[in-house]
């Protein structure tokens, strides 16, 4: 969830600064000074900041209302701004022009004339307390035109604003009082003045962000989105550790269960036989006092890879000959299953006979004997 915030500085000083945090479209918290942001302990912990509203001071800013008609909204704006810089007091290098473009020719573009120094002071300002992509509007082009000859009169974070129909100036100015002379007064209040910043948050009047001083999108490998990055990757990381792990337990497990399995029926021959290691060793060494040759273990791992594939067969007993070769007891529910086992075996290439099949209540138990290739 992000949040919003409308900041209104003041010349005096960070002190005077007054802001409100939106969120949902509802003001939320106001406060002064420079502390907008939620501390670490704060209640909106984890919130991100969204759209951010500067509003300029009045004395930071001249306004103008200069039409282009028979031109485009982009031409009319570009001529407005050079003539907006031309009636204004200073040298044209020195000073920055923002134009709205507005689609009827004859409609008069608003434009705001400030310094370039003015400029790179609140982009620094806002760069130095974590908003650096706020919109710049000046206060004066904040308030309504009036209805008719009058002047509006409201104040935005303490700053004053005299508005016309063709002028808007800091209330604060001596010529203010000129202005306004003996026109009918309407006064902006303040619950007036909050929508109005509410509206301008979402489509600021006049955004002084234009030309040099345009926003610019986030660096493609900003502090943030290395950060969220490193976050990505750590969790990958991590998944693909545990699973690596889990496997490595699955197989450490299961190769347990096979020597475990390995022990047993090595025992039915040898019940010596303490390990897996050993077992083939002790066999073939009984093997040789009997007078036969070859392994258990290699034979043994041929049966057992033909019964993988059916495991409604079971192994009932088994027992090597002198020759090295195995006599085997298989149990099944079904003839066709032990078929199964003896020509995987035989697929294999091992040479198999069976000496006999009977019937144990509901199961087979077939004698065979593996024999070596």
């Amino acid at each position: 969830m992000s949040v919003d915030y409308v900041i209104m500085p003041r010349p005096e000083g960070d002190e005077n600064c007054r802001w409100m945090r939106i969120s949902d479209g509802r003001i939320v918290r106001r406060g002064r000074g420079t502390d907008w942001l939620p501390p670490l302990d704060d209640d909106d912990e984890g919130e991100e900041t969204g759209r951010v509203l500067l509003v300029v001071p009045p004395a930071e800013t001249t306004l103008h209302w200069i039409a282009c008609p028979g031109m485009t909204a982009r031409q009319g704006a570009a001529a407005a701004r050079l003539v907006a810089i031309e009636a204004s007091i200073g040298e044209g290098g020195a000073l920055h022009a923002a134009a709205t473009e507005d689609e009827d020719g004859e409609t008069p573009h608003l434009v705001a004339v400030a310094s370039r120094t003015a400029m790179d002071f609140w982009m620094d300002w806002c760069a130095r307390h974590g908003v650096p992509q706020a919109s710049f509007v000046p206060a004066a082009a904040l308030l309504p035109p009036p209805a008719d000859e009058g002047v509006v009169i409201g104040s935005f974070g303490g700053s004053a604003v005299v508005r016309g129909a063709d002028f808007a100036v800091d209330g604060q100015e001596p010529f203010a009082e000129l202005l306004v002379a003996d026109r009918r007064i309407s006064e902006l209040t303040a619950e007036a003045a909050d929508t109005v910043l509410l509206n301008a948050l979402s489509l600021p009047p006049l955004d002084l962000r234009q030309g040099d001083y345009a926003r610019r999108p986030p660096a493609l490998f900003s502090p943030t989105r290395l950060r969220r990055l490193g976050a990505l990757l750590g969790g990958i990381l991590f998944v693909t550790l545990m699973v690596s792990l889990v496997t490595v337990i699955r197989l450490n497990a299961e190769a347990r269960r096979l020597d475990r399995q390995t022990v047993d029926l090595a025992r039915t021959v040898v019940p010596s036989v303490e390990t897996a290691e050993d077992a083939d060793d002790k066999l073939a060494a009984l093997l040789a006092q009997r007078g036969g040759a070859g392994g258990f273990t290699g034979t043994m791992a041929g049966l057992m890879t033909a019964m993988q594939a059916s495991p409604a067969v079971t192994l009932t007993g088994v027992n090597q000959l002198a020759d090295g070769s195995l006599r085997v007891q298989l149990s099944a529910t079904k003839a066709d299953d032990i078929n199964a086992v003896l020509l995987s075996i035989q697929d294999a290439g091992w040479r198999i006979s069976a000496n006999s099949v009977q019937q144990q209540g509901a199961r087979l138990v077939a004698d065979i004997k593996v024999v070596r290739p």
